[in-house]
């Protein structure tokens, strides 16, 4: 049985991505500061929640897809953030693209209400979150890793492990590093 999922920050990246996850069979509950692209998902069969904890209250996987550690922070710590409604043995992902050490005082603060977390930033762009064919740079536990393997699967191609909580996060710096100097170098 495919586990219930959250989505929260249906943008350019995180609405192909929520739909792939449909696409694939989960079962969706979403957010976003937009109505538009929630209802858009709820044509497709997706549930909608009124604020970022009422998501964790109806998900075991909680994904996050913001624009910056702020919001990411907000809307995972916040008043009414996904700590308030997830339970022990709740995973949150992030895949936005994040400080890394914000990343870790997160995931520190997860940790507290027994709940794991992966950052897991992507690359490929809105023809990959479209196609489905994004790499994916995973910190965190293995096991957990391992455990998210069939969401990562359905957004993704090129899906590493690269370390602990924080490692996805300073492994999608290098690669923003290496693709700026190509692009200096050209």
């Amino acid at each position: 049985m495919k586990k219930k999922l959250g989505f929260i920050g249906l943008g350019i990246m995180g609405k192909p991505m929520a739909k792939n996850l449909l696409k694939a069979g989960f079962n969706l509950v979403v957010f976003s500061r937009s109505n538009g692209p929630v209802e858009e998902l709820v044509k497709e069969k997706a549930l909608s929640a009124n604020s970022p904890g009422e998501v964790a209250e109806h998900s075991e996987v909680i994904i996050t897809m913001l624009p910056d550690s702020p919001e990411v922070e907000e809307i995972i710590l916040g008043k009414d953030g996904v700590i308030r409604g997830t339970k022990p043995g709740s995973v949150v992902i992030d895949m936005s693209s994040i400080n890394p050490l914000v990343t870790q005082e997160i995931a520190k603060a997860l940790k507290e209400k027994e709940v794991e977390m992966l950052d897991a930033p992507v690359s490929g762009g809105e023809i990959g979150a479209i196609q489905g064919t994004l790499a994916i740079m995973v910190g965190g536990e293995e096991k957990v890793f391992n455990d998210c393997m069939e969401i990562f699967k359905a957004v993704g191609k090129n899906i590493v492990h690269v370390g602990g909580i924080g490692a996805g996060g300073y492994a999608k710096l290098v690669n923003q590093i290496i693709v700026a100097l190509n692009i200096a170098t050209v």
